[in-house]
């Protein structure tokens, strides 16, 4: 079974750093995607979001391809706000 919480990263991104720690500290289990070296993967979530900021967090429904999107400064100001969100969806 895949992570319930992906995120996705650009290398030397403070935000990204920041949300990954805050995610470590809280022990919430994520797997990164770093967008530099998975274009085609960010090049669609960048289509069906039509926001190109990270960190963008997915949060799958179990064994489908689909569910919540969480993007910067459209469905959160603050990584602590997304933790919370993160928490009630996982």
């Amino acid at each position: 079974m895949g992570s319930k919480v992906i995120i996705f990263t650009l290398n030397n991104c403070s935000h990204c750093t920041v949300l990954k720690n805050l995610l470590n500290k809280e022990k919430i289990d994520f797997a990164e995607i770093e967008i530099e070296e998975n274009k085609e993967i960010w090049d669609k979530v960048v289509s069906q979001t039509g926001h190109n900021v990270v960190p963008t967090v997915f949060l799958p429904n179990e064994g489908t391809d689909d569910g919540i999107v969480f993007v910067p400064e459209r469905d959160y100001e603050s990584k602590e706000e997304l933790i919370e969100m993160i928490k009630k969806h996982i």
